[in-house]
């Protein structure tokens, strides 16, 4: 019993203040995201979001896929939705957003 407690478990990492440190595409500004979808320069983010979440369907119990039934252009739209909203905030903020909204729909096992 006393080595479970020092299994580590997934979930969100970061130190004791909740610091931790985002890299690539997510650390930037929304409004750099929304500057590049405007330009049709948004495969980056694109990328990083369908990276992201492949981590977080890894990692969160009982889910297959978080997306649910969104694909990739709602999940921007929302994400660019957000964005306008929060310019300043980091598109990983707002992928984390994107992903509270999504938890409820997410896939949880595999259709037969």
């Amino acid at each position: 019993m006393v080595l479970l407690c020092c299994v580590p478990r997934a979930g969100r990492g970061s130190d004791a203040k909740g610091n931790d440190v985002t890299l690539g595409f997510g650390g930037e500004a929304c409004q750099a995201f929304l500057q590049a979808r405007s330009n049709g320069l948004d495969l980056p983010y694109r990328h990083w979001v369908t990276g992201y979440l492949t981590a977080v369907n890894t990692l969160t119990k009982d889910t297959v896929d978080m997306r649910g039934t969104t694909d990739i252009d709602g999940m921007l739209l929302s994400l660019a939705q957000y964005c306008i909203k929060h310019p300043h905030h980091t598109f990983s903020r707002a992928v984390e957003d994107l992903i509270k909204d999504l938890y409820p729909k997410r896939v949880t096992h595999i259709p037969k």
